[in-house]
């Protein structure tokens, strides 16, 4: 059976729905994952920030795209969101290492920083996102050469589900990836290790608003 949103009927959000607002590195795969949950209930308003292509995506650059967005201030008066209490900020993150060495300290201020605010939260996964995407599917760590490696987890995840991962598809089984992925969840020196991906938390938040959508669907495909 095919999996698609019409499997379910959009609910555009409430007023006092719960607003996550999303901001990932990646301009399409992270943002097309996290759309298919997008009205899928109207307990919650899910948005997730589209990068545009001459936009800072470090994780400081991505930082200060959310404070843009949700901090209102003197010099901001007129941010994108309209966070209010309740809210929840969620900045989405790779720990891919690039040729400066640069994203390691960058990473470290931002979770300083979201520590400093109430409902400001980040996560991250080693060495991508595709480590998280791995986990709808597959229950154990894998062991292959060359795992810290970005590329390495895409062939992977394009191997390890038939026809590639799928947003359209896939995503209904964020429930299954939350738990595969935190009982597989391991820090080294205080940082995820590789493999580790604690996108989990996010999904926790979305879920307990989704779910009953979530076991709708899966019955249908079910049958």
């Amino acid at each position: 059976m095919i999996l698609t949103n019409r499997l379910f009927d959009r609910e555009p959000p409430s007023r006092d729905a719960k607003s996550i607002y999303i901001f990932c590195e990646g301009a399409k795969r992270e943002f097309q994952y996290f759309e298919y949950f997008q009205e899928m209930d109207s307990r919650i308003n899910i948005e997730i920030y589209r990068l545009h292509p001459d936009e800072n995506n470090s994780p400081l650059g991505l930082l200060n795209i959310a404070e843009k967005c949700a901090i209102k201030s003197e010099g901001n008066k007129n941010p994108k969101y309209d966070f209010i209490d309740g809210d929840q900020v969620w900045i989405v993150l790779d720990t891919d290492k690039d040729k400066h060495n640069s994203r390691e300290p960058q990473i470290e201020q931002v979770i300083e920083k979201c520590a400093e605010r109430k409902d400001w939260n980040m996560v991250e996964s080693n060495p991508c996102f595709e480590v998280w995407l791995y986990y709808h599917t597959n229950s154990e760590k894998p062991k292959f050469n060359d795992s810290e490696k970005c590329r390495e987890w895409k062939q992977l995840v394009n191997n390890s589900i038939k026809g590639g991962f799928d947003s359209k598809r896939q995503p209904i089984y964020i429930e299954q990836a939350s738990r595969n992925a935190e009982s597989n969840y391991n820090l080294q020196n205080g940082k995820p290790d590789i493999g580790s991906s604690n996108v989990y938390n996010l999904a926790n938040s979305i879920i307990p608003l989704i779910k009953h959508k979530l076991e709708k669907v899966l019955e249908q495909i079910e049958k």
